[in-house]
């Protein structure tokens, strides 16, 4: 149902395109159009979709043609007749193959690439039917195990399990055929162990604790080094160029340049940058917040609503706002966030970083 109500989306705002004022070409330019991060997120998908994927990917997979998301890598392989997806909000792994000649064989090759793939964005063209970068160790290496158990890091383990699951888990599809598997159930805390150092330098110099970095690199994207979203956002810590990126720039790196999308695709550089604006949300904006526990609340709901948002959620006036937050106890704060903020999307958001970050507690 979801992928229908998408389907007849993309129809009407092609449609509407421009209406808009929007005269995209696919892969014409590769710049999005102005006004882009203020678009709602659904008629974003469509822009990128439009933009970047060309007539063969929608021609094989029609209104079932996804875009890579915070949480989930989507990448096409063989002519786009393949797909790979790896959700690692849900930690399942899907391959399916529509109208290849051999598309058992064109399965078997990209079960063995998604379990190959080193954690380098730059390896990865999420946007065309390249094939996957496979220098490095492997992104899924100890999260995915074969069927013997053990952790998938050579080119040999992963055909033999390759070959396993075609032969024992391949089901035909109404168009073609796919294999699922799954991670291992604690993928999240393997994941999380990967950035431990960088985590640590940047609780160090920002004086943050590390679950709270942790939590939100969760809750932003379970750990994708992949993770791009329309905002456009990027990286593990969902960092926008022009907001949180250009303030940790000239606040704290000192500079009048800004990062790039390359910058912020890497893991380290990118749980710098996030950290940094937490701390920035916590010295400047929300600067005169008194207690560690009020002010995580409320940098966690600012992180994602904008330190205003949060305010106003206690008074139109900032100084008021702030005495009132002072007033209460740690726990009317985050009731009344979870209950009267202006954006649901950031209700939810402070309950799911707030019970992430008990899964990390005692583990720096």
């Amino acid at each position: 149902m979801l992928r229908l109500i998408r389907y007849r989306l993309l129809s009407r705002t092609l449609l509407l395109l421009p209406v808009l004022g929007l005269s995209l070409t696919p892969a014409q330019s590769g710049e999005l159009p102005d006004g882009f991060a203020d678009m709602s997120s659904d008629v974003q998908a469509v822009i990128l979709e439009y933009m970047f994927f060309p007539e063969q990917a929608n021609k094989v997979w029609g209104q079932d043609l996804l875009l890579p998301s915070p949480h989930t890598l989507v990448k096409y392989l063989d002519d786009f007749h393949t797909q790979v997806i790896v959700d690692f909000g849900l930690g399942k792994i899907h391959v399916e193959n529509r109208g290849s000649q051999d598309p058992q064989s064109a399965i078997r090759h990209a079960i063995k690439a998604v379990l190959l793939t080193p954690a380098d964005p730059t390896a990865v063209d999420l946007y065309t039917a390249a094939e996957f970068g496979l220098t490095g160790k492997p992104f899924l290496a100890g999260k995915v195990l074969d069927n013997t158990g053990k952790s998938i890091e050579f080119p040999w383990r992963a055909e033999q399990y390759a070959d396993w699951l075609v032969a024992n888990k391949l089901q035909r599809t109404s168009n073609g055929f796919i294999v699922s598997l799954d991670m291992v159930s604690n993928y999240l805390l393997l994941s999380a162990s990967e950035y431990k150092d960088s985590v640590a330098r940047a609780s160090y110099r920002y004086s943050l604790p590390p679950s709270l970095i942790l939590a939100i690199i969760e809750t932003e994207s379970s750990f994708n080094p992949f993770a791009i979203s329309p905002a456009p956002a990027y990286g593990l810590m969902q960092v926008m160029i022009a907001s949180a990126g250009k303030d940790v720039y000239e606040r704290i790196y000192q500079t009048h340049t800004r990062p790039t999308a390359t910058d912020l695709m890497n893991p380290h550089t990118n749980i710098d940058i996030g950290s940094g604006y937490l701390a920035i949300l916590r010295d400047v904006y929300l600067g005169n917040i008194q207690g560690e526990e009020r002010q995580d609340y409320c940098i966690i709901a600012a992180y994602n609503g904008g330190a205003g948002n949060l305010l106003r959620t206690f008074h139109s006036d900032r100084n008021k706002a702030i005495a009132r937050i002072n007033a209460m106890s740690p726990t009317e704060v985050y009731r009344t966030i979870v209950t009267s903020h202006p954006k649901a999307e950031t209700r939810q958001y402070l309950q799911k970083v707030t019970k992430a970050r008990s899964r990390y507690e005692g583990r720096s």
